[in-house]
């Protein structure tokens, strides 16, 4: 068995605590035109590298396609995969993804899925505390620990269903994508930019502000996404 997750911190956290063999999806599906999966040349990936200093576009476009080829290579094989999801938009987003890629392989395996929730009541040493989430790579080997028990399959007319809603959400090609009443619904670029007004301060720096959008709107968006729509408001606040 294979686990399959679209956050590295996760994926990470089960390879190095669980001892897992996990594979890693950072596809970032909220965000930006989604034909660049197959475009080294589109402008997503030299933005998000101005943010991330991860090495430039190349690379930036270079490590989501090594990840992809890892999943396919293991889709070839019928290996049981097991899904860690939660209902942020980029999960439910790569989800849907994976179900189409799912189909294209025509895929004769086992797909098991773990869907996490972000919030709710847990048990801690100092007593039952209401924990909030922003992503699942934020959960701790207990807690990852229990959620294994919850995995459930998923047949293959679920996943026909679910690359519906994917090939839906990229012909509508949005700029952004957010869970809305549990629905993936697309919106303009700056439908989230009222937030980070709230956040902003001229006089201190992104990470000030990035930290107080963090702690204020724990809705799972990456944060160099934060910091590009930070550096636009303060370009709009000095003109």
């Amino acid at each position: 068995m294979i686990d399959v997750t679209f956050d590295p911190t996760l994926a990470n956290t089960l390879a190095q605590s669980l001892k897992l063999t996990a594979i890693a999806l950072p596809l970032d599906l909220q965000i930006g035109d989604l034909t660049r999966l197959t475009d080294a040349k589109n402008s997503y990936w030299g933005l998000k590298a101005r943010y991330t200093k991860s090495g430039g576009a190349s690379a930036e476009f270079a490590a989501v396609t090594t990840s992809q080829q890892r999943l396919q290579r293991v889709l070839a094989t019928g290996t049981t995969l097991r899904v860690w999801t939660s209902v942020n938009p980029a999960d439910q987003l790569g989800w849907g993804w994976l179900c189409s890629q799912l189909v294209q392989a025509q895929f004769m395996g086992v797909i098991q899925r773990i869907q996490i929730p972000l919030s709710g009541p847990v048990m801690t040493e100092m007593g039952p505390v209401f924990m909030q989430n922003s992503t699942i790579g934020e959960l701790d080997e207990p807690a990852l620990e229990h959620d294994l028990a919850t995995a459930k399959v998923v047949t293959a007319a679920d996943w026909v269903a679910f690359s519906y809603h994917w090939q839906a959400c990229y012909e509508d090609n949005a700029a952004l994508r957010l869970t809305l009443g549990g629905r993936v619904v697309g919106v303009p670029q700056d439908f989230l930019d009222p937030l980070v007004r709230t956040c902003y301060r001229p006089e201190q720096s992104t990470a000030q502000t990035l930290g107080r959008i963090l702690a204020n709107y724990p809705i799972g968006m990456p944060n160099w996404w934060w910091q590009y729509r930070i550096d636009q408001i303060a370009k709009a606040s000095v003109r």
